[in-house]
C-alpha cells in the first residue's frame, strides 16, 4: 500500500485540526449580557448553517492533512482490492539467470543477488497495482537440468508456477534465499520450458522477464536464443531484458588440475598439471597459486561433518606465475609424493579476484600398491621378455610400480577373463597364435579397462590374428595385418628409419627432439596393415586408430586404440633383435614406460566429476556393507551427510556380487529435494562406506565445474536487440528496473493527489472565509471600508 510504511506514522497528524477545534471549543464562556443574549437568540436560528459550514471546512482540513501525509508516504493505492472486484489478468515469468558467471562481484554486489532485487521489486509493486497477477519464476539451472533429465514439464523445473501475488512476502521466500548455481548453462531451456507455461496459463496480458548478466558466451551470437523467444513473442508476450551486471572485469580461473598419466603407485611421485587461464584483455603478472594434499589414510575412523574435509591437510609451496598473456592459459607443473595407499586428493586456488567459484579446482589421486603385469613372450629364449621386464622393474632402488609376471605361451591355453583381471597390464610378445577362448577373454578384459600391448614378430600367424582378434565384434587389432614389408635402405640424404606419426602424444617427452630424438633406431621389416577398403570385417564405427610412430614411408609402426573403457597399443615388429635394434635404444625406455601408463588409465578410477554428472560408487559385496553415506562438498561446515542404499547391479556376470550407490542432479531436481543444491556444490566431498570387518573407508571425490562462464566479457545490448530481430525488447538496467519499479503504478496517483490537494486548499480557503463573520468598519484610506473577519472560533465573534 505504501512505498515508505515508516512513515505512516505521520498520519497521527491528521488529528491536529480536530484537536485545534475542540481546544477552541473549551475556551468558549457562559457570561450574562443583554446583547449576548440577542445574540445566541439570533445563533439559534441560524444554528444549523453556522454548524454545517464549520463541519465542512473541518472536514477540508482534516482531508488536506490526510492527502498530505498519504502522498509522503508513497501511497501506492488499493489496486489489489478493485482486482478483485473483477479486473485484468496478467501473467509475469520470470527467467532467472543463475549460472555462475552471475556471482560475479566487480559492481560492489554480485550480479545474482541484483537479479534478486529486480524480482522483489517486481513483486511489491505488482501486489499493489491494478488487477490480477499471476508470478512464474524459473531458474536457468533447474531449468536445464530437468530437460537433461527427461523431463518436459514447465512445472517440475519453477521455483512458482502461476501463483497469484500478494502482499505476503513469503510468495517469493524460497527464491530470494538461493544463490547463484555453480553450472555453466544458457538460458534456452529455460525460456523452452515458460514458453509451455504461458501457453498453458490462461491470462489477458502476459509480460517475461528475463534477468542475466548478457556475457559474450550466451548473446555474442545468440541463434539459439532468438528462436526461443519468437516461439515467445507469437502468443502477444511483452519481453523485457534486465542487465543485472555492472562493470566489465577481469578473471582469471584454474581451468583444469590433474595428474599425469602414469603409474600412480603409493610412495611414487606423482606430477600434477594445473593450467590458469586469464580471461581478461590485459596481461597479469606475478600471479601466486598456492597448492594443498588432503590425505585419507586408513586410520580416519569416521568422517567429520563439521570439518571441510575429514582429511589430514598439507600444504605445498606457493607457485608464482610470471606472466598471463591476455586471453591465455599457462600450466603448472609440481610433484606430490604420498607414501599412504587409497585416494587422496589435491587442491589449488587464487587469489581472490571478481568471480571467486572458478578460483579452486580439485582433483583426486587414487594410489595404489604395485601391481603385477602379465608378460608372455613366443620366443623360447625370452628375450622380448626380458626388454620389458627389466625396464617396468629395473630393481635396485628404483620403484616403478609394476611387478612383472613374465610366462610361457602355454600359460594362455587355460586363460580366463578372471585370470587376465589379475593383471593391470598384458604384454603379447611375438606369439604364433591367439585362440578363439583368449581372444574372447581378452576382449573382456580389455572393454573393462584393462590394457594390452603386442610385439608382432616374425613368428605371428596373420591369419590367426585377423580371424579371432578381429572377429565376433571384437577390436584388438587397429586393422587386418597384411603383409610384412622391408623397410627400404635409406639414401644419403634420407630420413630416420622411424618418425613421429600423427598422434606423439605417448611420447611426449621426447617430442621436443623432433624426428631427431629416434634418429638411432634401425628398422628393417613390419608388418603393415589392411587399408579400410580391403579389410571386409572392418567396423566402420569402431575407434580411431592413432598412429604414434611410422616408418620412413609412411606405414604404421606403432598405434594406439581405445576398446571401450581399455586401450590397445600394437607395435608391428618383435623386440627380439631380428626386425630392429629398437629395445637398444634410450628411446625404447621412455616408449615402454609411457605405455605402461598408458595400459593403465582404463582401470584407473576418473580424478573429479563435473558436478551436474551422476555421483556414483560401486560396491563389492563382498567386501562393503551395501549402504553408503555422502557428504557433499561446502565451504561452509557443518556438511548434511546423505544416507544412501546400495542398489544390486543385474549384469549376468555381476548379479549378487556388485551393488551400486548414486545420487544424480537431475533427477533430484525433477523429485524437488532439497539436497540437490548440496550435491551440486564444488569442491571436494566424501564417501564413507562400510567394510564387512566394520572399519569405515573414507574416499574424496573431487567435484569441479565446467568451464567457459569465467569469460566475463559484456554483449552490447544495440547488437543483442539486433541478433533477436524481429522480436522487440525493451533493454533495461538493473538499477533502472529497480527505479521504475519504485515509481511505476504511483506517478498516475501522485499526480491525482497533488491535483486533489490542491482543490482541498482551494476549498479550505473558501469554506474558511464563508464561514467566518465579515463587519464593515470605517477605512482609513481613501473612504473606503475594510472588511472584518471574524472566524467561527473567533473569541471576539462568540461575544
Amino acid at each position: 500500500m505504501f512505498l515508505y510504511p515508516a512513515l505512516t506514522i505521520g498520519f497521527l497528524f491528521v488529528a491536529v485540526p480536530l484537536l485545534v477545534h475542540l481546544i477552541n471549543m473549551l475556551r468558549h464562556r457562559r457570561q450574562k449580557w443583554a446583547a449576548m443574549d440577542f445574540l445566541l437568540a439570533s445563533y439559534r436560528k441560524q444554528k444549523k448553517w453556522i454548524r454545517l459550514r464549520q463541519l465542512l471546512l473541518l472536514l477540508a482540513r482534516l482531508a488536506v492533512a490526510t492527502v498530505l501525509i498519504a502522498m509522503l508516504c508513497g501511497w501506492t493505492g488499493g489496486g489489489q482490492m478493485l482486482g478483485v472486484l473483477g479486473g485484468t489478468t496478467t501473467h509475469h515469468v520470470v527467467v532467472l539467470d543463475d549460472s555462475y558467471s552471475m556471482g560475479d562481484s566487480s559492481g560492489g554486489s554480485l550480479a545474482y543477488a541484483r537479479a534478486l532485487q529486480s524480482l522483489q521489486d517486481l513483486t511489491r509493486r505488482l501486489a499493489t497495482d491494478d488487477g490480477n497477477h499471476q508470478l512464474t519464476v524459473m531458474r536457468s539451472s533447474r531449468a536445464a537440468l530437468t530437460v537433461r533429465g527427461g523431463s518436459e514439464s514447465g512445472d517440475s523445473a519453477a521455483d512458482l508456477s502461476a501463483q497469484t501475488i500478494t502482499s505476503d512476502s513469503r510468495l517469493i521466500s524460497r527464491v530470494m534465499s538461493t544463490d547463484a548455481s555453480s553450472l555453466l548453462t544458457d538460458l534456452v531451456p529455460a525460456l523452452d520450458l515458460a514458453s509451455k507455461l504461458i501457453q498453458s496459463t490462461p491470462a489477458d496480458q502476459k509480460v517475461l522477464y528475463i534477468a542475466s548478466d548478457f556475457r559474450d558466451r550466451d548473446w555474442a551470437a545468440p541463434q539459439r536464443l532468438a528462436e526461443s523467444m519468437r516461439a515467445i513473442s507469437a502468443d502477444d508476450v511483452s519481453i523485457r531484458l534486465i542487465d543485472c551486471a555492472a562493470v566489465e572485469a577481469a578473471n582469471l580461473a584454474v581451468t583444469d588440475l590433474s595428474p599425469v598419466q602414469d603409474v600412480w603407485v603409493a610412495g611414487v611421485p606423482v606430477v600434477i598439471h594445473a593450467t590458469v587461464r586469464n580471461y581478461g584483455s590485459n596481461n597479469v603478472n606475478n600471479v601466486s597459486l598456492d597448492a594443498r594434499v588432503y590425505h585419507y589414510p586408513s586410520d580416519i575412523p569416521q568422517p567429520d561433518p563439521t570439518l571441510v574435509t575429514s582429511g589430514r591437510v598439507e600444504p605445498l609451496p606457493t607457485r608464482v606465475i610470471e606472466s598471463i598473456p591476455a586471453g591465455e592459459e599457462v600450466t603448472v607443473t609440481f610433484q606430490v609424493f604420498i607414501a599412504e595407499q587409497g585416494t587422496h586428493a589435491i587442491e589449488v586456488s587464487l587469489p581472490d579476484d571478481a568471480l571467486s567459484i572458478d578460483n579452486t579446482r580439485t582433483c583426486s589421486l587414487p594410489l595404489s600398491d604395485a601391481e603385477k603385469v602379465l608378460i608372455v613372450d613366443g620366443d623360447p629364449d625370452a628375450r622380448g621378455a626380458y626388454h620389458v621386464a627389466s625396464v617396468l622393474d629395473p630393481g635396485s632402488q628404483v620403484r616403478i610400480g609394476a611387478i612383472p609376471d613374465v610366462q610361457p605361451p602355454s600359460f594362455l591355453r587355460s586363460a580366463t577373463l578372471e585370470t587376465f583381471a589379475a593383471y593391470r597390464a598384458v604384454y603379447l610378445i611375438n606369439l604364433p597364435e591367439i585362440n578363439e577362448n583368449v581372444a574372447d577373454a581378452l576382449d573382456r578384459y580389455v572393454r573393462r579397462g584393462g590394457g594390452v600391448a603386442w610385439f608382432l614378430g616374425d613368428d605371428v600367424n596373420r591369419d590367426s590374428y585377423n580371424r579371432n582378434l578381429l572377429s565376433n565384434g571384437r577390436r584388438l587389432l587397429p586393422m587386418p595385418l597384411g603383409e610384412s614389408a622391408p623397410v627400404a635402405h635409406a639414401s644419403g640424404d634420407a630420413s630416420a628409419d622411424v618418425v613421429f606419426g600423427d598422434a606423439p602424444e605417448l611420447l611426449a617427452p621426447l617430442k621436443a627432439g623432433g624426428d631427431a630424438a629416434l634418429s638411432l633406431i634401425g628398422l628393417t621389416r613390419t608388418w603393415t596393415l589392411q587399408s579400410p577398403a580391403m579389410a571386409e570385417e572392418l567396423d566402420p564405427n569402431g575407434p580411431r586408430v592413432k598412429t604414434v610412430l611410422k616408418r620412413r614411408d609412411g606405414n604404421p609402426f606403432v598405434t594406439q586404440h581405445d576398446v571401450d573403457r581399455g586401450r590397445v597399443i600394437t607395435v608391428l615388429s618383435g623386440i627380439d633383435g631380428q626386425w630392429t635394434n629398437w629395445p637398444g635404444d634410450p628411446t625404447f625406455v621412455v616408449f615402454l614406460l609411457q605405455a605402461n601408463a598408458d595400459l593403465w588409465s582404463g582401470a584407473a578410477p576418473a580424478t573429479h566429476r563435473f558436478i551436474d554428472d551422476p555421483v556414483e560408487r560401486i560396491l563389492a559385496l563382498d567386501q562393503y556393507a551395501p549402504e553408503a553415506t555422502y557428504l557433499p562438498a561446502t565451504e561452509s561446515p557443518p556438511r548434511v551427510p546423505i544416507e544412501l542404499v546400495a542398489e544390486p547391479i543385474a549384469d549376468g556376470d555381476n548379479a549378487g556380487v556388485l551393488a551400486r550407490v548414486a545420487l544424480d542432479p537431475m533427477e533430484m531436481v525433477i523429485a524437488d529435494e532439497a539436497s540437490v543444491n548440496d550435491v551440486l556444490n564444488p569442491g571436494i566431498s566424501e564417501w564413507a562406506i562400510t567394510q564387512t570387518d566394520g572399519r569405515v573407508k573414507i574416499v574424496p571425490v573431487a567435484s569441479v565445474i565446467r568451464t567457459g562462464e569465467g569469460n566475463l566479457k559484456r554483449t552490447d545490448p544495440a547488437i543483442i536487440q539486433q541478433g533477436l530481430l524481429p522480436v522487440e525488447v525493451k533493454f533495461l538496467s538493473s538499477e533502472a528496473w529497480n527505479a521504475e519499479n519504485q515509481t511505476a503504478g504511483s506517478s498516475t496517483l501522485t499526480l491525482f493527489l497533488l491535483g486533489l490537494l490542491i482543490t482541498l486548499l482551494a476549498a479550505e480557503q473558501a469554506l474558511a472565509y464563508w464561514a467566518s463573520y465579515h463587519t464593515a468598519s470605517p477605512s482609513t484610506t481613501d473612504g473606503k471600508r475594510a472588511a472584518s473577519h471574524l472566524g467561527a472560533f473567533s473569541l471576539r465573534a462568540a461575544r
